[in-house]
């Protein structure tokens, strides 16, 4: 059984596949792309609050992905299938049919959109002052917003003819169904200007704007996804803070670096993070694709969940016995996010025997190609359900189909993968947010996390908690050839190969 971020990977892998010849033409490419800026089309953004010294550079990222979803990249194929981690840039247009998303800004600020919504981003700056600039456009749909505490910045967002300026530190709701637009703050403030008109919401208010009619209400009604949106607050709380050895500063993906894997001490080499579940043979440009930015050439875009962060700064390098690693640097390379070497804390030059992912060379004006090209090395392995109620956790998939904070502690569950090829655990489909339509007898169907147990285990707030944040109380393990699994149990089945995963031996290159 395919899991949602299996099938999404495949569905654009196997669509990508059925188009022109692309992926030969990347094997065959050896040049690499220039590292200029993009070209903003600031036309349209000065009316969203654009300013003349404004950098126009920035990009976001598209941090989870689950259903169908398309973006509109301005290359002049209009909307495209697309996946986790593709940057996002000005003049973008994100969609979402059966899908839903969340996008991460900067400061780890977060903007969620539900099924059947559209948002188009009028305007990623970045002032002169070193403040960020977000200005999005909600065409229809619902969509969240949780921002940090971070003071400057400025975000805004337009339906129609109303504009909301989102102060730092705020947590909202927004409906747009035609001219009906609902706002309501589960905390922080929104100043909503409308018609030559400013209302300012606070805390657990509402503003219901129908035609000409405004109304403000002291309360906030639950809606169909407001548990999704809380779930993945939560995540970030707990996965996002600061760590000691990636920094902070521009680190959004920090949340997905801390839960799908690790800083270990490779002797000499100082620090190094490496993904969970992964073997001896996998390398970190083994599978992607190259996607096209007009004005920037191909970027590189990893499928893997924590695939952000350590593919836009830092360094992969391949470090004898302890295999590839990853270590944090100051350099910023946005869209120009190619492979290259690294040098260990001693100064000694370590040569990666990587077969480089060079990018294709950007299309010629007016020229016909495409503008998302598979990057395969090696087969995709994916962790995911082998049937109802189990999940196995597979190595080689380095995190490739786990969901997010769910299922407990990686580190705990990499630790048995790596001695014995898999781990199953039985897990159980929650449905968050599900509720009757108040238009007829009918399900209108919200959000579904995987969790770990069975459905009909009573959890405690204490115990989902501990679960959540992969408490060695909520978790057992059984060696191979175990009875099958109870609870939160988990079995594992022996596999060959040579061991990868939480503690290294000595592993050699593919």
């Amino acid at each position: 059984m395919k899991t949602a971020s299996e099938a999404m990977v495949m569905g654009l892998v196997l669509g990508m596949l059925a188009g022109p010849a692309s992926f030969g033409e990347w094997a065959t490419a050896q040049t690499t792309v220039a590292n200029g800026p993009l070209l903003a089309d600031t036309s349209s953004a000065e009316s969203n609050g654009a300013q003349p010294d404004d950098s126009h550079v920035r990009i976001v990222r598209l941090s989870d992905v689950k259903g169908s979803l398309a973006l509109d990249r301005k290359t002049g194929h209009g909307f495209e299938q697309t996946m986790q981690n593709m940057p996002i840039v000005e003049g973008e247009k994100l969609q979402t049919s059966d899908g839903y998303a969340e996008v991460e800004f900067e400061d780890n600020s977060t903007l969620r959109l539900t099924p059947n919504s559209q948002v188009d981003f009028s305007l990623l700056a970045l002032r002169s002052s070193g403040a960020k600039a977000s200005t999005m456009n909600v065409l229809h749909g619902t969509v969240y917003v949780s921002l940090e505490s971070t003071k400057g910045n400025e975000f805004l967002l337009i339906a129609g003819g109303t504009k909301m300026k989102v102060t730092p530190s705020t947590h909202l709701r927004m409906q747009v169904e035609g001219a009906k637009i609902v706002i309501s703050v589960f905390s922080g403030n929104v100043e909503v200007q409308r018609a030559g008109e400013t209302t300012l919401l606070g805390k657990k208010e509402s503003l219901t704007l129908d035609k000409e009619q405004v109304t403000v209400d002291k309360k906030v009604a639950a809606e169909s996804y407001d548990a999704w949106d809380k779930d993945s607050n939560e995540y970030h709380a707990r996965y996002s803070k600061a760590n000691a050895f990636a920094g902070s500063g521009n680190a959004y993906g920090l949340s997905d670096l801390n839960y799908y894997g690790n800083f270990i001490n490779a002797g000499g080499y100082g620090q190094i993070w490496q993904p969970y579940l992964i073997s001896s043979g996998w390398s970190p440009y083994s599978n992607g694709l190259w996607a096209l930015y007009p004005g920037a050439g191909y970027s590189w875009v990893s499928p893997y969940p924590w695939g952000w962060l350590p593919y836009h700064s830092g360094t992969w390098t391949y470090y004898p016995t302890y295999g590839w690693g990853w270590q944090p640097g100051s350099n910023w390379s946005g869209l120009n996010n190619t492979a290259a070497g690294g040098v260990s804390p001693t100064g000694t030059q370590v040569h990666s025997p990587l077969r480089q992912a060079f990018p294709p060379q950007a299309p010629v004006e007016g020229a016909a190609k495409s503008s998302l090209m598979l990057a395969n090395q090696n087969p995709m392995v994916f962790s995911g359900q082998n049937k109802e109620g189990s999940f196995v956790f597979q190595r080689g998939s380095a995190g490739l189909g786990v969901p997010r904070g769910s299922l407990g502690n990686l580190n705990k569950i990499s630790s048995h993968v790596e001695q014995h090829g898999s781990a199953s655990m039985q897990v159980y489909s929650e449905p968050v947010g599900n509720r009757m339509s108040s238009t007829a007898n009918e399900i209108n169907r919200g959000a579904v996390i995987l969790r770990q147990g069975s459905p009909n285990e009573s959890f405690s707030a204490a115990s989902r908690s501990a679960a959540f944040a992969g408490s060695s109380t909520s978790q057992s393990y059984r060696g191979a050839g175990s009875s099958q699994p109870t609870g939160t149990g988990v079995t594992m089945n022996s596999a060959s190969g040579s061991p990868g995963g939480a503690s290294r031996g000595s592993v050699s290159p593919k």
